[in-house]
């Protein structure tokens, strides 16, 4: 497929690279306050309703529990939560803190087009800061193959360790490790 702009001729993968690299160079991470607390539940339910449907089946979505979580990382003065902007509507989050990736997700709409790797370059970039040589760790379900996917291609490494999740009905979750 060929776009054609006056005398030049442009083919469509070129055009869309263009515009994915002008996405992430426009691309705003912004710091999460307690006035995000809303936002923050907004986001991640929309994220886990669609990515983990399959494991929590027809429960409802435990709104109070997740809001409460979010005051307590909000209010924990070593962690950072960040959001991802797009035009002046929030798209993803991540809060990490004490070399632990605890929260990631985006809008399902904005799955697969790139924005993620760079919020994720960002957490472990501030991770890392100031011992570049640290061990990373994060809590993935077994589950949920699309973050798995996600991280073991950025290189984190399944560590063998397993749990239980706390919510209903308690699936399986998996540590993993991002090695320096």
């Amino acid at each position: 497929m060929e776009l054609t702009t006056g005398r030049r001729e442009i083919s469509a993968v070129v055009w869309w690279g263009a515009v994915l690299f002008l996405a992430i160079l426009l691309f705003v991470i912004r710091p999460a306050t307690i006035d995000d607390l809303a936002l923050l539940l907004s986001l991640e339910k929309a994220a886990s309703t669609a990515a983990l449907g399959h494991v929590f089946g027809d429960r409802p979505f435990p709104d109070d529990d997740v809001l409460a979580r979010w005051r307590i990382v909000l209010d924990d003065p070593g962690a950072s939560v960040a959001l991802d902007v797009e035009g002046d509507e929030p798209i993803g989050y991540a809060a990490y803190g004490d070399g632990w990736l605890r929260h990631f997700g985006y809008r399902p709409g904005w799955w697969g087009v790139g924005r993620a790797v760079t919020l994720h370059d960002h957490a472990v970039s501030e991770l890392r800061e100031g011992d570049p040589t640290r061990v990373l760790r994060l809590w993935v379900l077994v589950d949920n193959q699309r973050a798995r996917r996600f991280y073991l291609h950025r290189g984190w490494v399944d560590t063998g360790v397993r749990d239980a999740e706390v919510f209903a009905p308690y699936p399986e979750k998996m540590q993993l490790a991002l090695p320096a």
